[in-house]
């Protein structure tokens, strides 16, 4: 029997290319699932290792991680000079042509895998003393955290180039295979150094060393094929687009980097690996964003290559995937308060009230995520980095202000209104480069939604009710969302349906 779909959404269906539409829905919902079950699968099997960390590792030892782990990527944002940004972008621009093609990624990743090498050869060589002329006595000596975070990030990036080539290719499954192989590897590293060792921060770093060379050696032999062509005109195309995106990085990275180095200026390492620690638990709202962006991203450049009927099919998509994203994020910030006091050790409850605005945090993010393959698709991505210069200006402005009087709670609220101005800039940059009619009604019953749930989850009274409440509000959120944008969600999930059955069409 062939699926109905109400009279008032056909009639928008219409309008807006529905085969296209019923093309875009399933593929992407294949790879969101694909891509979820990877990512998600990962950060829940390592959410229950941090309750087994959480026993053997001090919060200063969590502060030592972390801190650590912030220089390192930060110094690999410049070796990688935002090379794999390019490869993806370029990747749709050569794929009619496979020997082109081949040449230009054994291009790009031959040369950003020699910048990286450059910049740790430099990093481990000159590291320590800079450090002691910049800082002197440091609460994270360079060897052998910093050190080993740094080997440990550039191994990373490697294998980042192998990823970032399965999510053009549209090759879901072989990148959940590689991530399960990072995260399986680490844990098993992890686990070793931290609990049978019991050598603490450094038994976690070292851990994971290992599984990132491992893995970095299994990426480089599945791409050793491609590692045979050079041709500077691919890396003076390629830096044109990514060097922009060079400074963007770095202020992104700012925005982490800089609220933990203040609060760890005016505060203490306990302080710092309980904020820390709170951002790992709402990095489920990034993992959520992370799998919806590996699968929508190909998809989106595609679309966006065509007629103006795909600029209407992307509006519509846009606006939904909005909602669904409100919708996560206000499950998130209202069930994380009751199970976290009831899964983490005493000593880590402080964070209960900073990990709904790490969520919140990361909402916004989600959406500059989108709003940004407009600005992309345009190729001026030199208004990426302004964007997050004006960013990193305010959170740095904000850190300064209020981390003094009110420490990791001051800095949360200076990220989150941060990442809310780079939203902002996002759809102001985006709208003009590559404009798409988005649903302005539902973005703002959106943002409405998720600032009440987050006020929500600050408020006493709400405590008093042991969780009951949490679980309450959180379906008043939903429903208010269904009301606000369930028929793009209906559409989206009526058409997947229609498609899964043999012979059935949606009714338009």
């Amino acid at each position: 029997m062939v699926d109905q779909i109400p009279g008032n959404v056909t009639a928008d269906v219409a309008e807006v290319a529905p085969q296209t539409l019923h093309s875009v829905a399933t593929r992407l919902a294949k790879s969101f699932a694909i891509y979820g079950f990877a990512n998600f699968g990962i950060r829940s099997l390592n959410f229950l290792l941090v309750l087994v960390y959480a026993h053997y590792l001090r919060p200063s030892d969590y502060g030592i991680i972390y801190l650590a782990e912030i220089v390192a990527g930060f110094l690999i944002l410049f070796g990688n000079l935002s090379l794999d940004s390019a490869l993806q972008r370029f990747y749709f621009q050569y794929n009619s042509d496979p020997a082109e093609l081949r040449n230009y990624l054994g291009t790009v990743i031959r040369f950003g895998m020699f910048m990286i090498g450059v910049l740790l050869a430099l990093a481990l060589f000159c590291g320590d003393s800079i450090q002691i002329r910049l800082a002197g006595h440091a609460d994270v000596p360079f060897y052998p955290y910093i050190a080993i975070a740094i080997v440990t990030a550039a191994a990373t990036q490697g294998a980042q180039y192998r990823l970032a080539l399965y999510m053009a290719e549209r090759r879901p499954k072989r990148y959940a295979m590689l991530s399960f192989l990072l995260f399986g590897l680490t844990a098993l590293g992890s686990v070793y150094g931290v609990v049978i060792l019991r050598r603490g921060a450094v038994g976690m770093l070292q851990g994971k060393l290992v599984a990132a060379l491992l893995v970095f050696m299994v990426a480089m032999w599945s791409l050793r094929t491609l590692l045979t062509q050079f041709e500077w005109r691919f890396i003076r195309e390629s830096l044109a687009f990514s060097l922009p995106l060079v400074p963007h990085q770095v202020m992104a990275g700012g925005l982490i980097v800089a609220d933990r180095f203040i609060l760890e200026h005016y505060r203490d390492l306990n302080e710092v690996g309980i904020y820390s620690l709170a951002y790992t638990i709402g990095m489920v709202m990034f993992l959520v964003t992370q799998s919806l962006s590996q699968a929508w991203l190909p998809m989106f450049f595609e679309l966006a290559g065509g007629s103006e009927g795909n600029r209407q099919a992307l509006g519509r998509i846009c606006s939904g995937l909005v909602v669904f994203l409100t919708a996560i994020g206000c499950i998130g910030m209202l069930l994380s308060p009751p199970l976290i006091h009831i899964a983490l050790d005493y000593r880590y409850h402080a964070a209960i009230r900073i990990v709904p605005f790490v969520i919140m945090g990361y909402l916004f993010h989600a959406l500059f995520s989108l709003l940004n393959l407009s600005i992309m698709h345009a190729k001026r991505t030199q208004f990426v980095f302004l964007i997050s210069l004006m960013a990193f200006s305010v959170n740095l402005a904000l850190n300064f202000a209020m981390i003094p009087r009110w420490g990791m709670y001051g800095a949360a609220w200076a990220t989150t209104i941060a990442y809310g101005v780079e939203a902002m800039g996002a759809y102001i940059f985006a709208q003009r480069f590559f404009r798409l009619p988005y649903r302005r009604t539902e973005l703002f019953a959106c943002l409405g939604v998720s600032g009440v749930a987050l006020w929500l989850t600050q408020s006493n009274w709400i405590f008093r009710w042991h969780g009951s409440l949490f679980v309450f509000c959180t379906f008043a959120s939903l429903a208010i969302l269904t009301l606000v944008g369930g028929r793009d969600l209906w559409l989206t999930i009526a058409m997947i349906r229609s498609r899964r059955k043999p012979g059935a069409q949606a009714t338009v």
